[in-house]
C-alpha cells in the first residue's frame, strides 16, 4: 500500500479507495509546518538515495516514507505528528546498523536523520557539540583543528548516533570510560514532541538512562560531549594501527590479550583487540592484533606482549590523525553487503577465546560447504577487553545503563564479536543459523566454566539477542521507571518499531 497509493495521495490525486493508514501517516507528515520537502516516497530519487545509504543492506528495509529532519523543532514536529496519527516508525542515525529492523522499518515511517550531521566545538565549555546523523570520521576531521578529539568510534564509518546511545566502545574507553559516559548533555525529543535537556542537573534520570539504551526514552537531536585535548593540540596526532601474525601464533597472541586486559589500568591511554578475520578473496584467514595509544607514544610497554607473540608479518602502525587510523579500521568494514552481528561477553580467560578460535574455522568450512565463496561471505572473530578502568570511568561520570558493574566485580572481562558478510538475501538465509549456532555453543562453552557474563553489546547485537535484560533487573527498572516517567503512553516501547526495548 505504500508506492502507487502514497504518491497519489501526495500529488492531491486522493480517492477514498487509497486512503490507506500509511498514506495518511505520510500525508500527515508531508502537510506539517517546516516538513515541506522533508518527507520521501518511495519511487522519488530522495528516497532511493537514502535507501541506497545504508551500510548494511540487511537494514535497508523500505518504509512507507522517510522523513529527514534538519533540525530539533523538526523532529518533534515529526514526533507530535506521528504519535496524534498513531503511526508506526523506525529510527536511522548514521546508518551502521547491521540487521533488518536495526535503523528502518518496512511497515511505517523511517526518521532519519542523515541531514543532522554537523559537529562543532566551544573552547569555553571545553564540549564537543555532534548531531547524531554524522560519522566519525566527519568528527574527527572537523575537531582535529582545535586540537581535541572525542569518545567515538574506532572505524570512522561508524555513526555517531547509534554508537552513542549504545555506550560506544572507543581508543579512549579506559582512561574515560564508554562513548555514552563522557555526555555532558543530551538534547532530546520526548515522545511528547517536548525538547528537554539532560544531564546531571536536569533530568539527570533521563541522562542516565539515555546512556546505553538506545531510542528507548527519546530521540536524541544533539550530544555536548567532554573533548579530549591532545598533549599537543597543534599536532592532533594518535599512535596505532595492525600488528599482523601468521596463524600460528592465534595461542600466543590471545595470551597478550589476557596479559594486556589484566594490565591496561596501568597505561589507561593505551587500547588493544584482538581478531581473526575471513575473507576467501584475499586467500582466507588473518589474524590481527589493533593496537592504539592515544597520547601517541610509540610502542609503549603495555604492548610488549603483542610484539612479543609469535611472528609478526606486518606492521601498520604510525603516528597519525585519528581519522586516519579509524580510516584504517573502517576499510575492514566494507558497505554493501548483507550483515549478521551476534555479540557476548565473558571472563577474560584464555580457554574461551582459543575455544572460539578452533570452532571459528570450523564455522567458515561449514560456510564454504553452506554457501560457497561465490557468495562473497567473510567472517570475523573479535575479543575486546571490558575493564575495571572503564567501568569506574562510568560510574564516576554519574552512572549509565549497561549494568556492568554487578559483572567487573569478579574481574575483568572480554567482549566478543562474530560477523557475517554475504552477498544475496538466500545466501544470508542459509548462513544465518550456522553464525547463531556457533554464538551459542561459544556462550554455552563459557558457561561451562562459569565464565560466562550474559551480558550484551547494544551497538553489536543481533535482534534476537535480549540486549536491554542483560543490563540486569537493576538496571531494567531503572529504564522502566524513566519510561513510564518521561514516555508515559509507550510510544518508543509501542509505535517505535526498530532497535531494542526495554522488557515488559
Amino acid at each position: 500500500m505504500k508506492s502507487i497509493c502514497a504518491v497519489a495521495a501526495l500529488a492531491a490525486v486522493v480517492s477514498g479507495e487509497c486512503y490507506s493508514h500509511s498514506t495518511t501517516c505520510c500525508l500527515n507528515l508531508s502537510k506539517t509546518p517546516g516538513l515541506a520537502g522533508k518527507v520521501y516516497l518511495p519511487n522519488s530519487t530522495d528516497y532511493a538515495e537514502r535507501m541506497g545509504s545504508y551500510w548494511s543492506v540487511s537494514a535497508a528495509l523500505e518504509p512507507w516514507c522517510v522523513a529527514q529532519p534538519s533540525t530539533a523543532g523538526d523532529v518533534s514536529a515529526i514526533v507530535r505528528t506521528l504519535v496524534a496519527s498513531n503511526c508506526t516508525f523506525g529510527v536511522r542515525g548514521g546508518g551502521h546498523g547491521s540487521f533488518a529492523g536495526s535503523n528502518s522499518v518496512e511497515d511505517g515511517v523511517t526518521i532519519d536523520f542523515g541531514h543532522m550531521n554537523g559537529t562543532s566545538y566551544d573552547a569555553e565549555t571545553g564540549l564537543a557539540s555532534i548531531q547524531p546523523g554524522g560519522h566519525w570520521q566527519t568528527v574527527y576531521d572537523t575537531l582535529a583543528p582545535h586540537g581535541v578529539v572525542v569518545t567515538g568510534g574506532r572505524a570512522g564509518t561508524v555513526g555517531t548516533g547509534g554508537f552513542i546511545t549504545g555506550g560506544g566502545n572507543s581508543f579512549h574507553s579506559a582512561s574515560h570510560g564508554f562513548a555514552c559516559d563522557t555526555v555532558a548533555n543530551f538534547e532530546v525529543v520526548l515522545a511528547d514532541g517536548s525538547v528537554v535537556n539532560a544531564n546531571a542537573t536536569s533530568n539527570p534520570d533521563l541522562w542516565r538512562g539515555l546512556k546505553g539504551s538506545g531510542a528507548n526514552l527519546g530521540l536524541v537531536t544533539r550530544f555536548d560531549m567532554h573533548a579530549i585535548a591532545f598533549p599537543d593540540p597543534s599536532s592532533p596526532v594518535v599512535w596505532g594501527g595492525n600488528l599482523i601474525y601468521d596463524l600460528a601464533s592465534g595461542p600466543q597472541v590471545v595470551d597478550a590479550l589476557v596479559d594486556f586486559t589484566d594490565n591496561v589500568h596501568r597505561d589507561e591511554n593505551s587500547s588493544s583487540i584482538v581478531y581473526w578475520a575471513y575473507i576467501p578473496a584475499l586467500g582466507g584467514m588473518i589474524l590481527n592484533a589493533a593496537i592504539e595509544n592515544t597520547l601517541a607514544e610509540v610502542a609503549p610497554p603495555v604492548f610488549d606482549g603483542y610484539y612479543a607473540a609469535g611472528n609478526i608479518t606486518m606492521d601498520t602502525t604510525k603516528v597519525d590523525l585519528m581519522s586516519v587510523v579509524a580510516n584504517e579500521l573502517g576499510s575492514g568494514q566494507p558497505s554493501g553487503f548483507r550483515n549478521a552481528w551476534f555479540t557476548l561477553a565473558f571472563a577474560n580467560d584464555a580457554r574461551v577465546m582459543n575455544y572460539a578460535v578452533d570452532k571459528f574455522y570450523a564455522l567458515n568450512a561449514d560456510l564454504e560447504r553452506a554457501v560457497g565463496a561465490d557468495s562473497g561471505f567473510n567472517t570475523l572473530c573479535m575479543f575486546q577487553p571490558i575493564t575495571k578502568s572503564i567501568v569506574d570511568k562510568g560510574v564516576a561520570n554519574g552512572g549509565n545503563s549497561l549494568g556492568l558493574e554487578q559483572y567487573i566485580a569478579n574481574g575483568n572481562g572480554i567482549m566478543f564479536l562474530i560477523t557475517l558478510a554475504i552477498n544475496g538475501a538466500d545466501n544470508e538465509t542459509v548462513a544465518f543459523p550456522y553464525v547463531q549456532a556457533y554464538t551459542e555453543d561459544v556462550e554455552a562453552y563459557a558457561a561451562s566454566l562459569d565464565l560466562a557474563w550474559g551480558w550484551k553489546f547494544l551497538n553489536y547485537a543481533h535482534k534476537v539477542q535480549d540486549v536491554i535484560a542483560s543490563y540486569g533487573e537493576a538496571s531494567v527498572e531503572r529504564l522502566r521507571a524513566a519510561s513510564a516517567k518521561y514516555d508515559p503512553t509507550g510510544v518508543f516501547q509501542t509505535l517505535r518499531r526498530s532497535g531494542f526495548k526495554i522488557p515488559v
